[in-house]
């Protein structure tokens, strides 16, 4: 059993260090049982999409080369849980979308992903990441995307022929557009027969200029809710994945036989 815990959270954009201690505080106070994976959503410490992305942008390598590396290490040693975050990293000459993994005692960044499809706002200044990425957890293997990735069903199924049991999206998602969001994450989830942990940024103030979702979301493989947040509030929910469960139905249900390769059922 993994115990998961998503932390959707309204960010202040331009207010780096307060969404830092903010989301630490917010974290620490949950509570979560050792051993667990929190994710927290897309660009939090920024908001998305900054107005400065020099500023805004920075090392994710080790707990020591960035401000939200190391505020990640930090929640990961005092909770003894590995945590998702995700912000803006350099490099190539370039910006790209990050997600990062910190796990508890650990200087280095155990796993990193680059957002591989641009949202709109994203692609005069950003650039698109080339690799799916999966990363061993106990006797998990997670697939971690970013937002608009949610929208192209091809990488979700690589990810799931690559052996992805568990697949996780940190999004900053559009309240205009919430039942695509609802939509294409129980899609994701049923067509690919693998938990989703979805979370997503809120906005809690009404005068936002693009108020954002919420409705963070874990979804099972046959597309039921585990946990639904709020599309007003800033919350933490989380839920118990179950890897036998989800191993026993592909097999009660073999939607994936000559798709996936017969060790990943």
């Amino acid at each position: 059993m993994l115990k998961v815990y998503l932390v959707q959270f309204d960010s202040a954009k331009g207010h780096k260090s307060e969404n830092l201690d903010r989301a630490k505080k917010i974290i620490l106070e949950a509570k979560p049982i050792a051993g667990s994976l929190v994710l927290l959503p897309e660009m939090f410490a920024t908001g998305y999409v900054p107005t400065d992305l020099g500023d805004a942008a920075e090392d994710f390598s080790t707990n020591v080369s960035g401000e939200t590396a190391r505020t990640l290490s930090e929640i990961a040693n005092e909770t003894n849980c590995t945590i998702m975050g995700a912000g803006i990293t350099r490099a190539n000459h370039g910006f790209y979308n990050h997600v990062s993994i910190y796990k508890p005692n650990e200087a280095q960044e155990f796993c990193g992903y680059n957002k591989m499809n641009l949202f709109f706002p994203e692609k005069e200044s950003f650039k698109a990441g080339e690799n799916i990425n999966l990363f061993k957890f106990d006797n998990w293997s997670i697939a971690s995307f970013i937002c608009y990735d949610l929208r192209f069903p091809e990488i979700f199924r690589e990810a799931t022929k690559k052996g992805a049991n568990f697949i996780t999206i940190q999004a900053a998602w559009p309240a205009k557009r919430r039942a695509h969001w609802e939509t294409l994450l129980r899609a994701r989830a049923i067509e690919n027969q693998v938990y989703i942990a979805a979370v997503n940024a809120v906005s809690e103030s009404p005068d936002q200029k693009l108020p954002l979702a919420g409705t963070s979301l874990i979804i099972s493989p046959n597309g039921d809710i585990l946990a639904e947040a709020s599309h007003q509030n800033e919350e933490v929910i989380s839920a118990e994945l179950d890897l036998q469960a989800e191993r026993d139905y592909r097999k009660s249900f073999p939607v994936l036989e000559g798709v996936v390769p017969p060790e990943f059922l």
